[in-house]
């Protein structure tokens, strides 16, 4: 049976969530608990299954957990537990069966209760959690990329730069970022710039149409700090036609490169070095030191050379999975 956690198991549902390698697993999930607030997760979104008392326990165990966590953009996160250590409890099909049914009874409650702030569950394993992976899989996730993390470092401190010399924009082309176009965030501009540039895109194309595109710019905007001055407009003979968007993430000292996008015609153009350059040198002037950070679909080839070709070094991989929320699910 799968149960909503109360406030009585949140720790030993937290001494499920937390990295099962961790060598103070209670540590670690006091300290889940405690700051758990401050980081926007609330514990009365997650689902257990337990293992009732027996004769050699006076106490329900938690067994396997999910854990839903909703942000911006309609979006959710959904974590599961790993396999504990020593083993998981009771046999592989049944601990796969169990965390199909926690993730499946945390979507449900999306679906029921908050269809209005979330319209897609996602999660980011890591390639080698299989168990993970399976378990998303068989409860109506679907893949839309495996991503490359890569990140960029600043020059050595006390290097001075000499700025880079950018070539000339193509015939019909204007770049200017969104306070030099007094724009905001969600300004129609932007939002058909996006629209263009997912045609034939090959960053994660089965996300295209699961959402609407003003929820995608909420995305985008709540990683790290918006600022305009760092959010490129590309326009063709006068129309919206790409994108480069940028963070601050103050907290870790880098830029997130959050997006980068060209519409067909503008593609193989040179433009995307151009507009990664301007970011670089952007994040530079204004952030010495600071290490600049992306991620990448793999299918995404051309991507991955012009960021290799820059400096950028791959640090992790995660599997990108989604799920439609819907009241169907209901």
């Amino acid at each position: 049976m799968v149960l909503r956690a109360t406030p009585d198991l949140y720790l030993a549902a937290a001494a499920r969530l937390v990295n099962q390698s961790n060598p103070d697993i209670e540590s670690a999930a006091r300290g889940l608990v405690s700051a758990a607030p401050a980081h926007g997760i609330d514990l009365s979104l997650v689902w257990v299954t337990m293992n009732p008392p027996g004769p050699r326990r006076t106490a329900m165990r938690v067994r396997q957990a999910s854990l839903a966590v909703p942000g911006d953009g309609r979006t959710a996160m959904l974590f599961v537990s790993e396999p504990a250590p020593g083993g998981d409890f009771g046999d592989p099909e049944e601990s796969h069966r169990e965390r199909v049914a926690v993730i499946n009874q945390a979507c449900q409650h999306l679906a029921r209760h908050l269809h209005d702030r979330v319209c897609i569950a996602q999660a980011l394993p890591d390639p080698a959690e299989a168990w993970a992976i399976a378990a998303f899989r068989s409860a109506g996730f679907i893949k839309v990329g495996d991503l490359a993390y890569m990140r960029r470092e600043s020059k050595p401190a006390g290097k001075r730069s000499r700025g880079v010399e950018q070539a000339p924009l193509p015939a019909g082309v204007a770049v200017a970022s969104l306070r030099e176009l007094n724009l905001g965030p969600t300004a129609p501009e932007l939002l058909e710039a996006l629209e263009h540039t997912y045609l034939q895109t090959l960053d994660c194309p089965e996300l295209c149409g699961l959402r609407e595109t003003v929820d995608v710019v909420d995305s985008h905007r709540s990683t790290g700090a918006f600022d305009p001055a760092l959010w490129w407009l590309v326009h063709l003979d006068g129309r919206p036609h790409g994108c480069a968007l940028f963070n601050r993430c103050p907290e870790q000292r880098t830029i997130e490169l959050v997006y980068l996008g060209l519409s067909p015609q503008l593609r193989g153009k040179g433009l995307g070095k151009w507009l990664l350059r301007q970011g670089i040198e952007a994040a530079r002037e204004g952030n010495p030191g600071w290490a600049m950070t992306c991620a990448v679909d793999h299918r995404n080839t051309p991507a991955l050379g012009l960021y290799r070709a820059l400096g950028f070094r791959s640090f992790g991989d995660r599997t990108a999975l989604v799920r439609p929320i819907t009241r169907s699910l209901v």
